[in-house]
Order: structure tokens, then sequence, then C-alpha cells
């Protein structure tokens, strides 16, 4: 499993446990539904400001989820 896959996985599991569907979690941050469905699945690197959109709205620092850590560090390697 990469890097993008257990941020995305995490993102996934914090969401689930505040309750949120993908589209709750978009409204509630500020993003768009397919920006959101992208940073969960993992299918694309979010961008700075979303990933503190989606952190804040989940409630969460953006460095206790793997993807973001590797994002906010500029680690452009994958494990």
């Amino acid at each position: 499993m990469t890097g993008r896959d257990n941020g995305a996985k995490t993102l996934k599991q914090v969401r689930t446990a505040r309750m949120l569907t993908v589209r709750g979690l978009a409204e509630k941050a500020g993003v768009s539904l397919a920006a959101t469905h992208e940073a969960e699945t993992g299918k694309r690197r979010p961008r700075f400001g979303t990933i503190k959109r989606l952190s804040d709205a989940l409630g969460v620092e953006p460095e206790s989820i793997t993807e973001f850590r590797a994002v906010l560090l500029g680690d452009e390697a994958e494990s």
C-alpha cells in the first residue's frame, strides 16, 4: 500500500467516524465533491488548501493524516 493509499484510507476512516458522507464532508469543508472524492480514493494528490479545509471540517490537524503529512512536507516519494 502506498502513502497515498494510506492517507486516503485514513481520511475515509476519520470521515466515517464523524458519521459524514463524502458529500457531507465536501459541503462542510467548502470543497467540491470531486476533490473530496479524489482525495479520499487517492486518485489525486490534494492541494494544501483542500487539505486544510478537509482537516478543519473533520476537526483534525492536517499532519495527522498520512497523505496530508506527505503534502505538507513536500514528500513526493511514495512508500
